[in-house]
């Protein structure tokens, strides 16, 4: 008798992990494990993309420090990509976590963030770096005009189209005293300018803005996304505390008064369309955005984050018209395969527009610090075998 309650048993267990498997099968994409960073583990890193190089600065390690080391990412560099460890932040660069960077005229630019070490002596920062690869040198930028901030976000876009680059960086919390909140406001960075302060020349000039064509008008939010797909920035997801849900273009070649454009909500906001019935795992905070080249086409991704027990998920964007039957986010494999479901946040992620790949990985899960890079191959069935171990 107890022989053939074993046999029950292990049909009914192949049937519920049949039916696990069927269902991350019917996500498409596969998360390809890359060389992990030979330095700490870490979460909340800053990085920027210059060419076919990703560079990662700093973050935490979980262990009550703050890390000063750089390092360079090829992801041309074998089949696994390389990573190359650079000279340490100088000494006078504070060290930091939850930083913004981007790059403009092949220079990366690294500021803002937060000396947290759960100390009287933390703070929020607004001082900004400029980095060149070509001799792994850091000089002094403009610092961001206003409050200090931690987990804004940042990009960079072409005005006009074809031409001059500008960086931009927005939202974001300060701890500054007489203003401590949550941020809604832009600026718009032009490395080809300068600043004087107090008789003090500085890399760069930061303008507001706040003109009525390029004010932002969504939510003001930390730990939010943003990534550029056609020279257009995407601004979704982030806390002000509670998760945020609206989702924002911004075009700044776009015809006036219309550069911010409100896009579908990332929830299941109309109860009579079925399109956002499976929105409930979107919304998210501190989690990582990326660009990969789906069937010739550059699409908008999100993963990671703190999202309750959903933040391994991972959605891509079409980012065509609504009219022409787009707008709309789809649910891909899940964060390595699925292997852990558990939220892993203060990621990092790599775009390279130029070859279409796209790589995320480190942060944290729970009180574990990980050091782990990944490809996300985006129209192969997931292969369940070669996940996480």
């Amino acid at each position: 008798m107890k022989r053939y309650k074993w046999i029950f048993l292990i049909l009914v267990s192949g049937v519920f992990y049949s039916c696990s498997r069927t269902s991350e099968e019917e996500l498409v994409g596969d998360w390809q494990r890359r060389q992990p960073c030979p330095g700490d583990n870490r979460c909340h890193a800053t990085t920027f993309v210059i060419g076919n190089k990703g560079y990662l600065i700093g973050g935490y390690n979980g262990l009550n420090t703050l890390l000063r080391d750089v390092y360079e990412f090829d992801h041309l560099a074998g089949s696994e990509g390389g990573w190359k460890q650079l000279d340490d932040l100088p000494a006078h660069i504070t060290a930091r976590q939850q930083a913004v960077g981007f790059s403009v005229n092949a220079k990366g630019y690294m500021g803002t963030g937060w000396a947290h070490l759960g100390t009287e002596n933390e703070s929020t920062l607004r001082d900004f770096w400029q980095y060149d690869p070509a001799d792994d040198s850091w000089e002094k930028a403009a610092p961001l005009p206003k409050e200090t901030r931690r987990g804004a976000i940042a990009f960079s876009l072409q005005i006009p189209k074809g031409g001059k680059e500008y960086g931009f960086v927005g939202c974001g919390y300060t701890d500054e005293p007489n203003s401590r909140g949550y941020r809604l406001d832009f600026w718009r960075f032009d490395s080809e300018d300068e600043t004087e302060i107090d008789g003090e020349k500085f890399i760069g000039k930061w303008v507001p803005l706040v003109d009525v064509h390029y004010r932002y008008p969504g939510n003001k939010r930390a730990g939010a996304a943003a990534f550029v797909v056609d020279n257009k920035a995407y601004v979704c997801v982030g806390e002000e505390p509670t998760l945020i849900t609206d989702f924002w273009r911004f075009d700044p070649n776009a015809p006036e008064k219309t550069q911010w454009t409100k896009l579908r909500q990332m929830s299941n906001a109309n109860p009579d369309e079925d399109y956002d019935d499976d929105y409930a795992t979107l919304a998210r905070a501190y989690g990582v955005s990326y660009v990969v080249d789906v069937d010739g086409k550059l699409r908008g991704h999100i993963v990671g984050g703190k999202a309750g027990s959903s933040g391994h998920t991972n959605w891509e964007y079409d980012h065509t018209p609504e009219d022409q039957g787009g707008d709309l986010w789809v649910r891909r494999t899940s964060f390595y395969n699925n292997s852990f479901n558990e939220t892993r946040e203060g990621m990092i992620s790599f775009s390279f527009p130029i070859t279409g790949r796209a790589f995320a990985g480190m942060g944290k899960r729970g009180a574990t610090y990980l050091d782990d890079m990944w490809e996300f191959i985006p129209l192969i069935d997931d292969n369940i075998y070669k996940d996480y171990k």
